[in-house]
């Protein structure tokens, strides 16, 4: 049995067989920024490869594309080549590259950190807490932020529209605490989750993600086209 005494520690086991990677390329503009993989992403290896991911596409490209999920779309660009425009402008980033949801591993892996997977649980779902009274949810908490700033950082002078996307994802963002002159947020867009794009609160926001994209998206195009390597 591994020997796990931080959140650190139980990443770095699990990472072996259940880590799924954000999809960034040189040419994304426009990030979203999600919670964790889950089971459709674990077998797929890409964020938002799910029922939450349809409802993205749906959304950005049109119904006709609403059984083909984001996370799989943007894999798949990015794999070929294929410099499709406003998938070349898309990264997906996930605030934990592993799942926090136990239903997304083994049961043999939920007996043997059930008590990490409680704790997970909790600062998943409790987003109206900015620090927990119990150390092991705050290690997970203070890892996660600490994660995440670091992948922010990497975006610093560089042109970038960030969408947090859910309430987990935008406690984190702010938690991260990195901002930049170069950057711009898309605020209030919940998480693609339950079909709740299509909710007529959310309607602006979700808008205003279809624009960002589509904007992004003929910015590139044009700079493909101009070097000759513009892609479907």
């Amino acid at each position: 049995m591994e020997h796990v005494t931080t959140f650190a520690d139980l990443v770095d086991v699990l990472s072996r067989d259940y880590h799924v990677p954000d999809i960034v390329l040189e040419t994304s503009t426009v990030i979203f920024i999600l919670e964790s993989p889950h089971i459709q992403e674990l077998r797929h290896g890409a964020p938002v490869a799910g029922a939450s991911g349809a409802t993205m596409s749906r959304h950005i490209f049109g119904p006709e594309y609403g059984h083909l999920p984001l996370g799989r779309m943007v894999k798949k660009n990015a794999e070929t080549g294929a410099q499709r425009p406003r998938l070349s402008a898309i990264g997906l980033v996930n605030v934990c590259n592993i799942p926090l949801q136990a239903a997304a591993y083994p049961r043999e892996i939920q007996v043997q950190y059930a008590d990490w997977f409680d704790a997970m649980n909790a600062v998943r779902t409790q987003n109206q807490k900015w620090s927990f009274a119990d150390p092991r949810q705050q290690d997970i908490q203070s890892y996660l932020a600490l994660h995440l700033r670091h992948k922010l950082e990497g975006y610093r002078g560089r042109r970038t529209i960030f969408v947090p996307c859910g309430r987990f994802a935008q406690k984190f963002f702010a938690l991260a605490d990195v901002r930049d002159d170069c950057w711009d947020v898309i605020d209030g867009v919940p998480h693609p989750s339950y079909n709740s794009w299509d909710r007529a609160q959310y309607a602006r926001a979700v808008e205003r993600v279809v624009e960002a994209v589509g904007l992004a998206g003929a910015e590139l195009a044009v700079r493909l086209e101009s070097n000759g390597s513009r892609g479907a």
